[in-house]
């Protein structure tokens, strides 16, 4: 599967556990949907009201939230208009997992999908009345350099973190751009995204650190590992609430704030409500979901793999990491910063 940049990352749909962590950044982006919901007007018509999500990945989280979305709009009453949701990400998603989901389904609304890029414009202008992303803008459209004994931007220095830090400002230029452009007069943007605390943390340093001690075990140091860099750049708050790109693009900052989510596998482990082999796998399988095709790429970088060298290559990597987390689970109260931003187009 080939590295999914301008959306979400990962098999998707392939492990079950990537929809508890995601279904957190949900639950915990309700209050702020709800906030944009009610400031939101809705002119009447015959035509549908198209909600968008950015980053849609296997479905099962898209759902979730244009679901509580709907069901917001239609608690205050501010619509009897039908829905079309506009369900978005990149031609390598796994589409056939998210239509299965999409499918069985008890749907309020009509829907459709777009596989592209969501740095492009991905619907007509002024027709869009509401966009949501969450935990997507931090995979970029493109990775600008390899990365020096390391495997993430956060972790780069000098020229290299300029490169990421670039990169990460014109994605997020291109991004805006798009959406202002595709927002009606008083739609609404709802963004979720991964960001540093104020101590220039993310709390995940560890999953970052384990990637690439298993990463230096199994890639070949000269040619395999200087390729195995994620895509990703994680913005600072102030990043993230870029009031010179919001104005630029003609946006209204409704609300803005940064708070962490807690993943809570840690937590149940240490209440005795998940045992150890448990909680191992499911941090395994949630970060595999993320970055397993990274690891992919790196592998095929050289073009001296086969296919059957790739996948015993990469359940090897896994193992290694599952182990890591097993003897070390003190390591892992894995919480997330997340940077909540809702705009409204003028």
């Amino acid at each position: 599967m080939a590295t999914k940049t301008g959306a979400t990352i990962g098999m998707a749909g392939s492990y079950n556990s990537h929809s508890l962590p995601q279904r957190a950044l949900i639950e915990s982006s309700k209050p702020f949907i709800e906030k944009a919901i009610e400031i939101l007007n809705i002119s009447s018509g015959e035509s549908p009201v198209i909600i968008a999500d950015f980053g849609s990945s296997h479905g099962s989280n898209s759902m979730h939230v244009i679901k509580s979305i709907i069901d917001y709009i239609q608690a205050l009453n501010k619509t009897d208009r039908q829905f079309l949701i506009v369900h978005i990400d990149l031609p390598t998603n796994d589409w056939k997992s998210f239509f299965d989901i999409l499918n069985h389904q008890d749907k309020k609304f009509f829907s459709m999908a777009i596989g592209q890029s969501f740095y492009k414009q991905c619907l007509p202008p002024k027709s869009l009345t509401i966009g949501y992303s969450s935990a997507s803008i931090h995979w970029l459209s493109q990775k600008p350099c390899n990365i020096t004994d390391h495997c993430i931007s956060i972790f780069a220095q000098g020229d290299e973190l300029q490169a990421f830090k670039e990169q990460a400002r014109d994605d997020y230029r291109n991004f805006l751009e798009n959406r202002s452009l595709e927002l009606i007069q008083g739609g609404i943007l709802i963004l979720v995204m991964n960001c540093f605390n104020d101590e220039g943390l993310t709390m995940t340093e560890s999953v970052y650190h384990l990637l690439y001690k298993c990463a230096k075990s199994i890639l070949s140091p000269n040619e395999e590992l200087p390729n195995y860099t994620l895509p990703v750049y994680i913005r600072s708050y102030d990043e993230c609430v870029d009031t010179e790109l919001f104005d630029q693009y003609s946006f209204e900052v409704i609300h803005s704030n940064m708070s962490a989510v807690d993943f809570k596998f840690y937590g149940q482990l240490k209440n005795n409500e998940m045992e150890l082999e448990e909680f191992s796998r499911k941090q395994t399988e949630f970060i595999r979901c993320a970055t397993d095709s990274v690891l992919r790429e790196a592998l095929e970088s050289t073009g001296k793999r086969s296919k059957v060298d790739i996948d015993q290559l990469s359940n090897q990597f896994w193992s290694l990491y599952k182990e890591h987390v097993y003897q070390n689970p003190d390591d892992f109260d894995i919480k997330c910063y997340q940077t909540y931003v809702v705009l409204k187009k003028l």
